[in-house]
């Protein structure tokens, strides 16, 4: 079977990207399929291709139509070369599945997903964000009834472009629900795969300190973090707070610690040793708006560290459910702060629970729960 996978790139050090290319490694090691990538998106000067390690067997094929090219420019001139460079698309992925005689495509949620109903072959979407994502994302970038009567209109475009296909793969139980209320009917859960599995996890002794990770964007409420992080601060001047990557709202949240003059936030950029991040620290905070998962959650689990988040859809609630960590309210940064604060000052407590969440995660979320899910929905057999 010539199998194919659609996402705007490789060169991110994203979670899509990161479970795309873990599954991959697995598929290619556990099946005798070929497996193809197809990237749309250039890759910026200076940056490799591929960010995660790639099994040599899967091909990567890159467009290079470039949708990004024109995200800062005006609104008509977005839309009309939009739709010159779909139809591009279209052409060509259509092309390439008849020439290289591929049996089934799945898409990340590129733009490929507006057409992907129209491909000669079967087609599957698998999307690492919830119902609302494109509401979601544009609300939290703009304000005012137009921006959200496009966040609406881009929700239905979404729900019209997943009803016609063959499966629909969603992360979480609650996304799933959404997605039934739209009325699609072929809806399965199937949660990411762990990234640390496999991985050595190092034992380390654990410090005065509280780690966040994620891109540093309006979506995962850093902003929100730090206004929680100003009591903590005042009430625990030995605890330090860590957040760990890179993004648009970097320059913003510099700006936000000097107003607030916290003395003991470090914003510590990109690291390649995830597992040691999360080892290193006594709690791990979410404090995102919105998510369709959170990888870094399950991580953090996985690695048996206390867990505090914002109860935002989709994710958190299931993650941590039955006493396996802590939610709050989403966007209560008060409660958010009284929170963390709890589980410094309760560390019995907070290990209890970051046991019950280390068995969680192992159990469910490791790749040999989740891989053969896999297998069955796209009809391999291992």
């Amino acid at each position: 079977m010539n199998i194919l996978y659609c996402i705007p790139h490789l060169y991110n050090s994203g979670g899509m990207e990161r479970v795309l290319t873990q599954k991959l490694n697995w598929l290619a090691a556990h099946t005798e399929h070929t497996y193809t990538v197809i990237t749309t998106e250039c890759v910026p000067d200076g940056a490799a291709p591929i960010y995660f390690p790639l099994d040599k067997r899967v091909q990567v094929v890159a467009f290079n139509i470039d949708f990004n090219a024109d995200y800062p420019k005006p609104l008509w001139i977005k839309w009309f070369n939009h739709m010159r460079r779909m139809r591009a698309y279209k052409q060509a992925l259509t092309a390439y599945i008849r020439d290289h005689r591929i049996d089934l495509c799945v898409s990340l949620g590129g733009k490929e997903i507006a057409f992907l109903r129209t491909l000669p072959c079967r087609t599957i979407a698998e999307l690492h964000f919830a119902k609302a994502h494109r509401q979601q994302l544009l609300m939290a970038n703009h304000c005012g009834p137009f921006w959200s009567l496009m966040g609406r209109i881009r929700t239905a475009q979404l729900v019209r472009a997943v009803k016609p296909l063959e499966r629909l793969v969603v992360l979480t139980e609650a996304d799933k629900a959404d997605w039934l209320k739209a009325g699609c009917t072929n809806v399965t859960v199937i949660p990411n795969p762990c990234s640390l599995d496999g991985m050595k996890i190092p034992m380390k002794s654990r410090e005065k300190s509280v780690l966040a990770v994620g891109r540093l964007h309006e979506q995962k409420g850093f902003d929100l973090l730090l206004q929680a992080w100003k009591v903590i601060e005042q009430k625990h001047p030995e605890w330090t707070l860590r957040i760990v990557g890179e993004g648009p709202k970097h320059s913003e949240l510099e700006k936000q610690i000097r107003d607030l003059e916290l003395k003991h936030v470090c914003l510590a950029g990109r690291t390649e040793n995830m597992a040691k991040e999360y080892v290193e620290a006594s709690i791990f905070v979410l404090s995102s708006r919105y998510e369709g998962f959170s990888l870094v959650l399950a991580e953090a689990m996985w690695c048996g560290t206390p867990c505090v988040s914002f109860d935002c859809p989709q994710g958190p609630s299931e993650l941590l459910a039955d006493e396996r960590g802590w939610l709050v309210p989403n966007g209560d940064v008060d409660a958010l702060s009284a929170q963390i604060e709890y589980a410094i000052t309760h560390s019995e407590e907070a290990a209890e629970r970051a046991k019950k969440a280390q068995a969680f995660a192992q159990n469910t979320y490791s790749e040999s729960a989740i891989m053969p899910q896999w297998l069955q929905i796209i009809n391999l057999k291992s």
